[in-house]
């Protein structure tokens, strides 16, 4: 069920109960557990934070957690799978969801009140309850009439069911056929604040890297992204500006270039998804592409390459508007925490950051969690945000390598309906794209690069020795991001007996055994001809 009021229905039931956190791993959801723990820690709410990677971890870590805990918050998880079904609670523990991950799940959405789902997106089109759900009792009853009345009787029935059944089976293949992504989840927590009156600049900023994150990724349309941050947009703007002797989070158009501050501008430009794979550096010409580009907005070489902040002033002021000039659309409006004494962090840096954090090639991902919680402090400039940073430029170059090395061998492959890679094994790179935060963005710097028509994309790595990571990409994932890979693997498998698993809570990525990776590949080819 959706609750109808964030602070009584929501917010208030949590005050003075101990309350189980769990948490996906994704920039939205860490930026939404940032600011629910310090709406927790103003108003003395205890709590116990799990984060979670799959449907397993969050069954583990529900029934390892669940002593004397009545309440439960999930944030990015949880939504799309049936929660009584899976987690089988007591009856008196309460779900609450906030989850971005769509379609919800029709049993949670028809809950009678134990799984309640904090915000209903506005894209979501839920079939009625009579439509989907329907009473069997009276068709367990004999008819009153009999002889040949009766046998009619039976066979009206029969028909009505079999319609229904027709008529549900279209609707929920409608529903679930999508997978997709609503409105952040850090944008509701943020609305909780200000109904509770807890408007810290924390919970601004970790709202407005959400925001970052959800549009760098492409998870929404570009005008679902204004559209979502239009709520921040309005609550920074009507702060007071006196104060400038602590931090505050403004919203000013800059470059869209992944860490330039903290890089070359060169570097940036070679590594930015937004740009680089116009340029083909792939290809013999991409060099001289990315020269040219250079000399367009009067940057000479000995400028470009060195570090960002040891740049010439007047050339450093003007990177943006020689950025515009050069290649129009390469600046937009951007959220940037300004601190006394320190230079701006963009939204987008941290965004990178916390991805290099979670999906870090050597640190265990729980660490990497806590390290992401840490980076988006705002009180002081914590050691995590240097290590995400540095961490975010070693993941991009790995991403460029593997790229380039794929698209220069022709190792993106056409496979009728659809294109797909695999990202080759032993190298260093390859352990940076075993997850599907840096894994996608390989693929879809790929599909950007490629040459022919826009068209469906694959990419897989390996975990280990057995098993690998298969993900899938919409042919326009720019323009429209939703995607009907999740529902096309289930098929696939089912076609060719693949022992997939649906663990993630992303259904368009999935793992199965390297061994059966050819014929799934296979099966799919098939499937989408």
């Amino acid at each position: 069920m959706f609750i109808e009021d964030l602070r009584t229905d929501f917010y208030d039931v949590l005050l003075g109960n101990r309350v189980l956190l769990l948490v996906h791993y994704d920039v939205d959801a860490i930026c939404t557990c940032k600011i629910l723990q310090e709406l927790f820690k103003c108003d003395n709410i205890s709590y116990t934070l799990v984060p979670v990677g799959g449907i397993v971890d969050l069954k583990t870590a529900y029934e390892e957690n669940n002593e004397e805990i009545k309440y439960v918050v999930l944030v990015n998880c949880g939504g799309t799978i049936d929660l009584v079904e899976v987690l089988q609670p007591e009856e008196d523990v309460v779900f609450f969801v906030l989850d971005s991950h769509k379609p919800t799940d029709i049993c949670n959405v028809y809950s009678d009140g134990q799984v309640r789902l904090v915000y209903k997106d506005s894209e979501e089109n839920i079939p009625n309850f009579d439509d989907i759900f329907r009473d069997d009792e009276d068709e367990d009853e004999q008819p009153a009439e009999s002889g040949m009345e009766a046998l009619e009787a039976v066979v009206e029935k029969r028909r009505e069911r079999r319609e229904w059944e027709e008529r549900r089976h279209t609707l929920m293949f409608n529903y679930t056929q999508f997978s997709y992504f609503g409105k952040p989840s850090a944008c509701v927590a943020l609305e909780v604040s200000r109904r509770v009156s807890r408007g810290a600049r924390g919970a601004a900023w970790a709202c407005g890297v959400a925001l970052a994150a959800h549009a760098a990724l492409h998870a929404r349309t570009p005008a679902r992204c204004v559209l979502d941050a239009d709520d921040l947009h309005r609550r920074i703007s009507s702060q007071p500006e006196t104060d400038h002797a602590s931090c505050r989070v403004v919203l000013e158009k800059d470059v869209w270039l992944p860490l330039y501050r903290s890089w070359s501008l060169e570097a940036a430009l070679r590594h930015a998804p937004l740009i680089g794979p116009a340029l083909k550096l792939h290809t013999l010409a991409g060099e001289g592409r990315l020269r040219q580009l250079l000399a367009n907005m009067g940057y000479p070489l000995s400028q470009a390459r060195q570090a960002y902040r040891a740049m010439d002033v007047e050339l450093r002021r003007g990177v943006r508007a020689a950025l515009e000039r050069a290649c129009p659309g390469a600046a937009r409006a951007a959220f940037l925490l300004r601190r006394p004494l320190a230079a701006d962090l963009p939204a987008l840096d941290m965004v990178y950051a916390i991805m290099a954090l979670i999906e870090h090639e050597s640190l265990p991902k729980a660490t990497g969690f806590q390290h992401a919680l840490s980076a988006l402090d705002v009180t002081e400039i914590s050691p995590a945000v240097t290590l995400g940073v540095t961490s975010a430029q070693m993941a991009l170059q790995a991403c460029l390598k593997v790229v380039n090395a794929i698209l220069s061998a022709r190792k993106l492959m056409r496979a009728g309906p659809f294109s797909y890679f695999i990202v080759p094994e032993g190298t260093a790179e390859a352990r940076w794209l075993r997850g599907p935060l840096w894994l996608s963005l390989a693929a879809r710097w790929a599909a950007a690069a490629q040459l022919r028509a826009p068209q469906p994309l694959v990419a897989s790595a390996a975990l280990d020795d057995h098993t690998c990571i298969l993900l899938g990409l919409p042919p326009r994932f720019d323009q429209e991001p939703r995607n009907l890979f999740g529902a096309a693997f289930e098929q696939a498998a089912a076609q060719c007996g693949a022992a997939i698993s649906l663990d993630r809570m992303e259904s368009a990525v999935i793992t199965l055994p390297t061994a059966q990776r050819p014929q799934f590949l296979d099966a799919l080819t098939s499937l989408l001809a």
